[in-house]
């Protein structure tokens, strides 16, 4: 057995008076502790967080609102129009150009589409509306995420349901229902669109917690009923199913390349299955923490 010591290599011999003329020492270098960033302060609990696109980080909060962040405590602008807080956020389309859109989800029952520039300089953060609010869930939404072309999102809800959505603006799609206008101090606001589901999928029997999008056809998503599903985005069919015997909060798929599914739930134990293995989908390893 050895000495562990963890200052200057005299103070600890000299006191000893060594006799060795060769002493072997295994050492572990000194780190020096990283300075901990500015932190970028919300006025509620901070309930989600998309860091996606390298340009900026996008989280929720449940003081209902959304912040865009381009560096650490540097706050570019603020999502308004929530009345409740926001559960999950998504970044839905960031490629090619500086105006980007992100999606929110929020325990007011709705989702809001919103679009900002990245490059946008101010010294204050930038306050803005949403474009477009989307209604149809009949309870708390807790999941949003986008399809990879960013012209679709689905989302998961209390109500049990998976909502599909178009993201669009376009009044020819068949989704818009309202043009709504507001007065404020005597100013009129820009037009909100008001949009409906798509289609819905049907077949969780508890919360729809998380929903994830890797591939254009194949929605996943995870529940409190105990199971993750995999959804036929086309036809609407629930496909397969992998039932774990505890209520999932969380999901994460790899996209194309990569068949791994990951989802932890009310244990301290993170399921990953690999759907390639069996041809009942339900082979999986199980990493408990403790």
């Amino acid at each position: 057995m050895g000495n562990w010591f963890a200052c200057h290599l005299n103070s600890f011999c000299l006191p000893r008076a060594f006799l060795r003329k060769v002493l072997e020492i295994e050492y572990i270098r000194a780190v020096v502790l990283k300075k901990e960033d500015e932190p970028s302060l919300h006025d509620d609990w901070v309930s989600a967080v998309d860091g996606s696109c390298p340009r900026f980080i996008l989280t929720g909060c449940y003081d209902n609102l959304g912040r865009v962040w381009k560096a650490a405590g540097e706050c570019t602008h603020i999502l308004e129009g929530h009345s409740g807080a926001i559960n999950s956020v998504s970044v839905v389309n960031s490629e090619g150009t500086d105006s980007v859109a992100v999606a929110t989800a929020s325990k007011d029952e709705t989702l809001r589409l919103w679009k900002f520039d990245t490059e946008e300089h101010s010294y204050q953060p930038s306050k803005i509306r949403a474009f477009k609010i989307l209604r149809g869930h009949n309870a708390s939404v807790q999941s949003v995420a986008a399809e990879a072309s960013g012209s679709m999102i689905c989302s998961g809800s209390w109500d049990c349901t998976i909502n599909l959505w178009r993201t669009n603006v376009s009044d020819t799609e068949g989704d818009l229902v309202s043009i709504k206008k507001r007065k404020v101090k005597n100013k009129v606001e820009e037009s909100q669109l008001e949009g409906e589901a798509l289609s819905t999928l049907v077949g969780h029997t508890q919360c729809v917690s998380s929903v994830c999008w890797p591939e254009p056809n194949t929605i996943y998503s995870a529940s409190w009923d105990h199971s993750v599903r995999r959804w036929d985005v086309e036809t609407g069919k629930d496909l397969s199913n992998i039932f774990c015997g505890k209520p999932l909060n969380c999901l994460h798929v790899g996209g194309e390349g990569s068949a791994l599914i990951a989802a932890g739930g009310s244990d301290p134990i993170l399921r990953i299955w690999d759907p390639t293995k069996t041809r009942n989908f339900c082979s999986y390893l199980s990493v408990l923490f403790i």
